[in-house]
């Protein structure tokens, strides 16, 4: 992906990177408007098109870099981008939008989901013990999509069919056009794609040319940059007082991290997985999903001092990785 840019000036690079930026904001306050529309005119929980449509939109950075990066035998930027990403969306995403603002999740919902998040983690841990993600190990990983997309499409049917739930439906709901939604929909999330092609081409040539290893970019600027349209669409979710959609697009998010983008590219080219990445990066990895759901149900939300204590934790994972493993 930053073939395109490798060889422009450096501040060229920083330009387009500036510009994705832009573009990726501008685009994800489409797609959460266009997305609070839908769950309103289907019925359909925003926590529920947050771990769905919003994630599979979201996550396309995260699986095209990975893919790339697995053709090109690069396993560690791969694997290091999308474990970078989990640690991301929870301690850096969800820990600063729950700053902001305290997120009310539906116990039910939030239950269901975290369980398939935290079960795509322990599940790469088991497989990783080999020291190699093997062609036949993807297999499992594949199941473990198929099973989660099967459970999310059952759910929204459910939802939809609910007599409760349409008599409930209100009189804006009625006078959506799902129609122009879906396109709206659709246009703003090929602007946070094509916003994060542009920052994220730029980030490892300019990460490079800092001189910083492969691992810790992918783990960093790289996991960093294709999480950024998870970070815009929650961010914007949460000041439009939806944060459930965005803790479902961070949970929804992980999920797809590892059973989609990692099942994908283990199933194209086995990966080998580093020593920092089972002693470090998948440890925090559990422990920060752990954390997200117990802060749930702890509490009737999700409060900022729980925020910080996430951000907190992502801030000791990386001082750990600059410390021990730079």
């Amino acid at each position: 992906m930053d073939a395109l840019f490798v060889g422009l000036p450096v501040w060229l690079n920083l330009l387009f990177f500036i510009l994705g930026g832009v573009l990726i904001t501008k685009a994800a306050d489409r797609f959460v408007y266009s997305a609070v529309k839908i769950s309103i005119a289907t019925r359909i929980p925003k926590m529920l098109i947050g771990g769905t449509i919003v994630s599979l939109a979201t996550t396309s950075p995260e699986f095209a870099v990975s893919f790339i990066a697995t053709v090109q035998g690069k396993s560690d930027v791969a694997i290091g981008n999308s474990i970078g990403s989990c640690i991301i969306n929870i301690g850096l995403i969800a820990g600063t939008c729950i700053l902001i603002r305290p997120v009310l999740v539906e116990k039910k919902r939030i239950l269901a989901q975290g369980a398939f998040m935290v079960a795509a983690g322990l599940l790469v841990y088991a497989l990783s013990g080999g020291n190699v993600i093997t062609r036949l190990e993807s297999l499992f990983l594949i199941a473990g999509l198929l099973g989660y997309l099967y459970y999310c499409t059952k759910t929204a049917r459910s939802d939809m069919s609910n007599p409760d739930s349409a008599a409930q439906a209100s009189m804006e709901g009625h006078k959506i056009n799902i129609g122009k939604q879906f396109l709206l929909f659709l246009v703003g999330a090929f602007g946070i794609i094509l916003g994060s092609s542009l920052l994220v081409g730029n980030v490892t040539p300019i990460a490079k040319y800092l001189g910083v290893p492969d691992l810790i970019i992918a783990l960093t600027l790289v996991a960093l940059g294709t999480s950024l349209p998870e970070y815009v669409v929650s961010l914007t979710a949460a000041f439009r007082k939806h944060g459930d959609i965005g803790i479902g697009n961070i949970i929804g998010a992980d999920i797809l991290d590892i059973f989609w983008v990692l099942g994908g590219c283990s199933l194209y080219a086995p990966l080998t997985v580093t020593r920092q990445t089972r002693v470090l990066d998948y440890p925090v990895m559990l422990i920060m999903m752990l954390l997200l759901l117990v802060f749930r149900f702890t509490n009737r939300r999700i409060e900022r001092w729980e925020g910080a204590t996430l951000f907190g934790l992502l801030v000791v994972y990386l001082v750990l990785m600059f410390v021990y493993f730079a």
